[in-house]
């Protein structure tokens, strides 16, 4: 029972203070109307006003460029000479272009001549004749000396178509120095068919053909170089043999 009466006494006093907070918010309200509002109303913060600019891409307008005005041209004045002028000058200039053309190109090499080969005496044609030219090889036996290959001799032997010597066989022969001489070919007691012309330092090209008993020629001209040194193969290079074709 002392319970209840000290929860009711709580109670009571609760409720007078309420009414009394109550009275007092009232009569603040009642003398200050703007009160409330400015109490709840949050300040409102300034704000700066912001303006976006978008650029675009717009072509500005071309402006009219200035007219260049049309050149006058003038007639061609007619030359006094006509049409044999205009021939001229393009004579002339073809000329010019033709002659720097030749100025620009490079000179031509000169062109040596070909080698002139003296054919051996076995290449030369003996088909006109009785006996045909050919080199022949050293032989101590028939050489003059007994030299194989005597370098100062043109020598040679002289044959029928069995190759057999003939003896007194008439050579007609040229020197270096452009005298013509002659030989005959050798009997016994020497090798039937040999001969031999002596041909001295310093000597050069000589030129031997074959005659007959009335000078006629009966083998080709051959040309040979003496004296001469063997060089130690082949045939020997003074000498040259003379064989009957028919």
């Amino acid at each position: 029972m002392q319970d209840r009466s000290y929860a009711m006494a709580i109670v009571v006093v609760l409720a007078i203070c309420c009414l009394g907070m109550y009275v007092a918010v009232s009569g603040y309200l009642n003398s200050n109307p703007s009160g409330f509002a400015s109490l709840s109303a949050t300040p409102a913060i300034p704000g700066t006003l912001v303006v976006v600019v978008i650029n675009t891409d717009t072509p500005a307008p071309t402006k009219p460029g200035a007219t260049v005005p049309p050149v006058a041209t003038s007639p061609p004045i007619p030359s006094p000479l006509g049409a044999f002028q205009t021939i001229t000058a393009a004579t002339t200039a073809t000329v010019a272009r033709t002659t720097a053309t030749a100025t620009l190109r490079a000179p031509l090499p000169p062109t040596a001549p070909p080698p002139v080969v003296a054919p051996s005496p076995a290449a030369q044609s003996c088909s006109n004749f009785t006996f045909c030219p050919s080199g022949g090889p050293p032989d101590a036996q028939l050489a003059p000396t007994g030299d194989p290959c005597p370098r100062n001799y043109i020598w040679g032997r002289i044959v029928d178509v069995s190759g057999k010597g003939l003896p007194e066989t008439q050579i007609r022969f040229r020197t270096p120095l452009g005298n013509v001489d002659r030989a005959a070919s050798k009997g016994p007691p020497d090798p039937p068919g040999i001969y031999n012309i002596l041909a001295p330092a310093p000597g050069g090209s000589w030129t031997l053909w074959l005659v007959d008993s009335v000078g006629a020629q009966i083998s080709p001209q051959i040309t040979i170089v003496a004296p001469q040194p063997y060089l130690g193969s082949g045939n020997c290079p003074t000498r040259i043999d003379f064989k009957a074709q028919r």
